[in-house]
């Protein structure tokens, strides 16, 4: 049912996508969502439509974003496009273009907020392209934390010092599980069968050197397995290996997988936070489970270091406002968004704490 909502969400924003761009292939127009942990940072001058504009920004008073002093009068005057380097169809990727679709509503914009998707190399490919785009506030990229691990595995330069950080979407736990008939019902199971038969339990990740691969590396240390990891493009297609039988487990985060948990197909085996999730209380944490890792993945929106302070201001403060707008909760209710709004202030303090701990883990014991 939850595959069918997702799959209905994307069509129907793909659909206003290619008629605000004039029919253009890969470019789509989201819309926003609101999060539990929001702190609103409201800009300081008046005038809240685009010079572009093609309407007047709405008058509704829950709608509280104005225009800081010192950005350009025609902003945005052409697309912006948000580089999202893995394949179409998870939360996150649903959830951004809601909240894209309600900034462009509310401001009035004439323009989109386009996504675009250069797949590979566990998000290396799409990611070392942002890192090298113009700072002028037209490109902005995911960027979760596991963004942060691979910059430290693969000596990239796409670290908290060479961004700007506009939002925070989520903060999602970790979890491994297997396909619903699976005979391991356990985590203590599953890494017993990788620690007796070295290699030959397969595991699905999205990145091999992100937050997942290095939990499957934490947790083969901790337990003395060994799995055989098998790096995907999306998260969909790792869930539909498991459920088909193809691949023995998956590490995802909670979110990507309530689909096929809802359907039945997977079941999940342990969360990697220090408390269960809300959404699956039932499920122990890795540390219940006997084993001492942590695995969070929060979901960020950022732009290239240098952007006008102005622009990340703003947007800032137009992707707070949508991710709290009631349109745009109620349209994501069913998909159980675990909600972490942050502005572009707490947002970079959280992730250069993120990359302090891991930047120190490296330092002491490098996983690659």
């Amino acid at each position: 049912m939850k595959k069918k909502l997702v799959a209905l969400i994307l069509a129907g924003l793909m659909v206003l996508s290619l008629a605000a761009c004039g029919g253009k292939s890969g470019d789509s127009a989201p819309s926003t969502n609101g999060g539990s942990d929001g702190q609103s940072s409201s800009s300081n001058s008046s005038g809240n439509s685009s010079g572009d504009s093609s309407g007047s920004s709405s008058a509704d008073s829950s709608w509280n974003v104005t225009r800081p002093e010192g950005l350009p009068a025609d902003y945005p005057s052409k697309e912006i496009t948000y580089i999202y380097p893995f394949g179409t169809g998870s939360m996150q990727d649903v959830y951004i273009r809601v909240l894209a679709e309600k900034i462009k509503e509310k401001e009035g914009w004439s323009k989109s907020i386009v996504v675009k998707s250069p797949e590979g190399a566990s998000g290396d490919i799409g990611w070392s392209s942002f890192i090298k785009s113009k700072n002028d506030g037209y490109t902005i990229g995911f960027a979760p934390t596991a963004q942060i691990i691979t910059a430290l595995t693969l000596g990239r330069d796409y670290l908290p010092e060479n961004m700007e950080y506009i939002f925070n979407m989520m903060t999602d736990p970790g979890s491994v599980g297997v396909k619903s008939d699976s005979p391991y019902n356990t985590l203590e199971e599953l890494l017993t069968a990788a620690k007796e038969k070295p290699g030959t339990i397969s595991i699905g990740v999205t990145s091999v050197n992100g937050s997942e691969g290095l939990c499957v590396i934490q947790l083969e240390r901790a337990s003395g397995a060994e799995f055989n990891v098998v790096p995907f493009n999306s998260e969909a297609e790792i869930l539909t290996a498991v459920a088909g039988g193809h691949c023995d487990a998956y590490c995802l985060n909670v979110g990507d997988c309530t689909t096929f948990m809802e359907e039945g197909s997977v079941k999940m085996l342990a969360v990697g936070t220090e408390e269960r999730s809300e959404f699956y209380p039932d499920v122990p944490t890795y540390k219940e489970s006997g084993y001492d890792v942590i695995q969070a993945n929060s979901r960020a929106i950022s732009a290239p270091a240098g952007t006008d302070p102005a622009i990340i201001q703003y947007l800032s403060d137009c992707f707070v406002a949508a991710a709290n707008d009631p349109d745009v909760l109620a349209q994501v209710k069913d998909l159980n968004v675990p909600f972490d709004t942050m502005d572009h202030v707490t947002c970079t303090e959280t992730f250069q704490g993120y990359y302090d701990g891991y930047k120190a883990l490296w330092d002491a014991d490098p996983w690659a």
